[in-house]
């Protein structure tokens, strides 16, 4: 029988584990719900948007360089595109659900 000491090390090989947790400790140790990442995820676009936003104004009055202008800018429409793309999952797995029969 494999065992994980402390160090997260096996003392025996042949069974791998990435965790150097217990399950009961993980689930104890679980902060954010899932309407707290999603929350946390739409202000860190905002964010990132305001941030283009702000780095558009710079560029135009020559106080930031055209270069990071465009990488705040495609920053932002990244994790807007990104955003967008777990929007779609999360809807089309709502729809599912709400298909199933009880």
């Amino acid at each position: 029988m494999n065992t994980i000491t402390e160090a997260g090390k096996i003392t025996e090989p042949g069974k791998i584990s990435i965790s150097t947790q217990p399950l009961s400790q993980r689930i104890d140790n679980r902060e954010l719900s899932f309407m707290d990442r999603v929350n946390a995820a739409v202000k860190d676009v905002n964010t990132r948007q305001h941030t283009a936003d702000n780095a558009i104004e710079s560029v135009i009055n020559g106080e930031l360089g055209v270069h990071e202008g465009m990488m705040a800018i495609g920053r932002a429409d990244t994790s807007l595109k990104f955003l967008t793309q777990v929007r779609g999952k999360v809807m089309e797995a709502y729809k599912e659900i709400m298909h199933m029969q009880i």
